[in-house]
């Protein structure tokens, strides 16, 4: 009798004289214990027809090298995740899935996962988790099963279908500066030596790791120009410069504040570099904003930095780089500016972030019925 070849199972006659087949397919890892598929004959039944059968069992528990979720998830970040995102995202990513997903799924058999385990996961989480959060979380899940199902690990994916919990921990939102205080932090920074990098924030809405990565080869201040194209970022304590979020460059008019703020700033990094000489370190030298030392900017110093001028231009509560794009966005929808031209400020491909996350109120009351009530009522 011909021998069956390794990984298509076993097969033999029970006590009814019907063909059985059993196959291995891995190791279960919490419990060191073989995990195996099983196939009954019916009566009657070839045992050509129940070898054919076995095989396709093993074939739907996919390769036996991954049998897990954990183990999916991990070489999903090892082999896929990689190729599509940079090393900040890699990073977060890993945080969430070592605190959020292995804790509970490390050990789940990847083919017995359920559309309702998914579910019961999020609602756990979302008792002391923001909304935000756990839908970032089960994107990582989702990802790295579509991952398996690409791959044929797995037929579907129940994280795609698992219905996000309605309640959740409000998420802190963002916050802008009413005009005065925006014209407060403006006066308090110009004596500052990073004053610049505040108006330039401010005036034009850039992300923080824009205004950071500005470079003066993308600033044309004879023109009132700057083109904003790449971000700085951090890896592990390491700077390095990447595409903007939406990996698109826009060109910017600047506002004749944020000019002479640059022009200033330039002048002075003159002769900064000319007082530090060769120990200024020349593979940033073109960066618009640097250290006292010439190093970029660490974003922990600049959070510290913005609170300072905030607390001295004495503004209560809790502002962040980040502030300043919202302060642009609310003081410019406040002024009548269209959604559509903000998207396109803040480099946004529509207006849904414009609208319900960086405009904010910066006035005391709305006065919108009692300015054009009476006009819309003529």
């Amino acid at each position: 009798m011909t021998r069956r070849a390794k990984g298509e199972g076993t097969l033999w006659k029970d006590d009814r004289g019907r063909w059985v087949g059993q196959a291995s397919v891995g190791v279960n890892p919490s419990t060191g214990k073989r995990k195996k598929v099983k196939v009954v004959g019916r009566d009657g039944e070839k045992k050509s027809d129940v070898a054919a059968r076995l095989k396709d069992r093993i074939a739907d528990r996919g390769p036996s090298s991954v049998a897990t979720v954990g183990e999916l998830v991990d070489d999903w970040l090892t082999k896929a995740a990689p190729k599509r995102k940079g090393p900040s995202w890699l990073a977060t990513c890993q945080n969430l899935v070592d605190v959020h997903i292995m804790p509970v799924f490390r050990f789940r058999d990847l083919r017995d996962l359920t559309v309702e385990e998914v579910e019961t996961w999020m609602g756990e989480m979302s008792s002391s988790l923001s909304k935000a959060t756990v839908s970032k979380v089960r994107s990582q899940l989702a990802q790295a099963l579509d991952y398996g199902v690409r791959r044929r690990v797995i037929d579907w994916n129940p994280a795609r279908i698992a219905e996000l919990p309605q309640t959740g921990r409000a998420g802190r939102e963002g916050r802008s500066l009413t005009r005065t205080e925006a014209r407060s932090l403006l006066n308090v920074a110009s004596d500052h030596r990073l004053g610049a990098w505040v108006v330039v924030a401010m005036t034009l809405g850039l992300r923080p790791g824009e205004c950071s990565g500005l470079t003066w080869e993308s600033v044309d201040l004879d023109a009132g120009v700057v083109v904003v194209h790449q971000s700085l970022a951090w890896d592990r304590n390491r700077p390095y410069l990447k595409s903007t979020k939406t990996k698109h460059t826009r060109t910017l008019d600047m506002p004749g504040r944020a000019v002479d703020a640059l022009r200033g700033h330039r002048k002075r990094s003159v002769e900064e570099r000319m007082l530090m000489g060769d120990r200024w370190p020349a593979g940033w030298s073109d960066l618009v904003f640097v250290s006292e030392n010439g190093t970029p900017l660490i974003p922990s110093n600049l959070r510290r930095y913005v609170s300072a001028c905030a607390s001295e231009a004495r503004i209560t509560g809790t502002v962040t780089p980040y502030s300043l794009r919202h302060t642009t966005t609310s003081l410019l929808s406040a002024s009548g500016v269209a959604p559509e031209l903000l998207a396109d400020l803040l480099g946004h491909k529509d207006t849904r972030m414009v609208m319900h996350h960086y405009r904010h109120q910066v006035t005391p009351t709305i006065p919108v019925a009692r300015d054009r009530i009476e006009d819309a009522l003529a």
